[in-house]
């Protein structure tokens, strides 16, 4: 018999309920056809969360197994975020790390949701380039550069930005696929597709700032990055680098320099 008192078992029942009617009874004091108003809001409303953050997967997969992934995501993980918003990376973290994988699952799919939930959260996030100090007409190679907060390199075994109904790999190709994201001063949100230098470059601007506490001029980061990877023209590598801070620049992936 619980020790619990009677109101709160009665909400324990109807939350259980609401998350598995298949396994737990309702309560009997609330008639079904109340129930049934509640329990199809509750779904209804975290699984119209998950296909509108995850627009590709959601059109990938069946009806079936999509349905059967958003309910067990309701009767299985614990979020704690009281904001509507949030759905979708708790939804996310359940692919990662509380699912366990299926035969028929793609082989993409969890770094499929990664990038679209990336897509939502460049487009999200509450931070505004333009209240950072910077000068965008100032020399980058030479000066301390000021890196966006809200650029992102990522690196995928997938091709993951061009998957969708025209394309659904089966093997992961030879070489990854690097794609860095970001928002613009407009509040647009861009991606590029690039390689393992240009990714790096970026890495080494921000593994500076957070770990180091400083910025680096561009030539101090090209010169990491020489040390690094040993390229074997380092001027070809000095020039090649020199256009990429630019097209960071034009980008707001850098916002400019110091100052």
């Amino acid at each position: 018999m619980s020790s619990l008192p009677k109101f709160q078992q009665v909400q324990f029942d109807f939350a259980g309920h609401l998350r598995n009617p298949e396994q737990v009874k309702k309560p009997t004091s609330i008639e079904d056809r109340r129930m049934k108003v509640y329990r199809d809001l509750f779904y209804n409303n975290v699984e119209n969360f998950c296909s509108n953050s995850f627009p590709i997967l959601r059109e990938l997969t069946s009806d079936k197994k999509w349905h059967q992934m958003v309910r067990q995501f309701f009767i299985d993980y614990r979020a704690h975020s009281p904001y509507f918003r949030d759905i979708s990376k708790a939804f996310l973290d359940y692919l990662n790390e509380h699912r366990q994988p299926e035969d028929d699952d793609y082989p993409f799919m969890t770094e499929l949701a990664h990038w679209e939930w990336m897509e939502l959260n460049a487009l999200s996030d509450t931070g505004d380039i333009r209240q950072f100090p910077h000068d965008r007409n100032g020399d980058l190679y030479s000066q301390k550069v000021v890196i966006s907060p809200l650029a992102w390199p990522l690196v995928y075994q997938y091709p993951v930005h061009r998957i969708g109904d025209a394309f659904v790999p089966t093997e992961s190709p030879e070489q990854p696929t690097f794609l860095i994201i970001s928002r613009n001063r407009e509040h647009q949100v861009d991606f590029m597709e690039t390689n393992a230098i240009t990714y790096r470059l970026l890495e080494i601007f921000q593994e500076s700032e957070e770990e180091e506490g400083s910025q680096l001029t561009g030539s101090e980061a090209i010169q990491k990055l020489q040390q690094e990877i040993q390229f074997p023209n380092p001027e070809q590598l000095i020039e090649g680098g020199k256009k990429i801070l630019q097209d960071f620049l034009e980008r707001d992936v850098i916002l400019g320099v110091n100052l």
